[in-house]
């Protein structure tokens, strides 16, 4: 009985049913990339954010500085996230556009730092 009910299993199985499932697994990989995609978009965002605000904070700093070092490390650090703006912004135009996180971003103000 075992084997004849098994048969008829495998007889069920058409090519028509093995191409639904085939097609069912490639639309779940296609949304699992996409959902990949967008993440890593998002993360790119928040990068390009993070950075937009380290343009505004750090001359703040360079003015407060006490030491020589200090400034000509900042100074080192803001042309350095400058380029690494600019270069975002080249390869990535939708960026501007704010990251949908759940986080809520506070602009960053000379009252926030001091």
């Amino acid at each position: 009985m075992k084997t004849m009910m098994k048969n008829t299993v495998t007889n069920y199985l058409t090519k028509t049913s093995n191409n639904q499932v085939q097609s069912i697994a490639e639309m779940k990989k296609h949304v699992a990339t996409v959902s990949l995609c967008e993440e890593a978009m998002n993360e790119i965002k928040k990068i390009y954010w993070h950075e937009k605000e380290l343009l505004i904070v750090v001359p703040i700093l360079m003015k407060s500085a006490t030491t020589f070092e200090l400034v000509e490390s900042l100074t080192v650090l803001s042309d350095y996230t400058k380029e690494h703006v600019k270069l975002l912004e080249s390869k990535f135009p939708e960026i501007n556009q704010m990251p949908s996180a759940k986080k809520t971003y506070n602009a960053v103000t000379y009252k926030n730092i001091v």
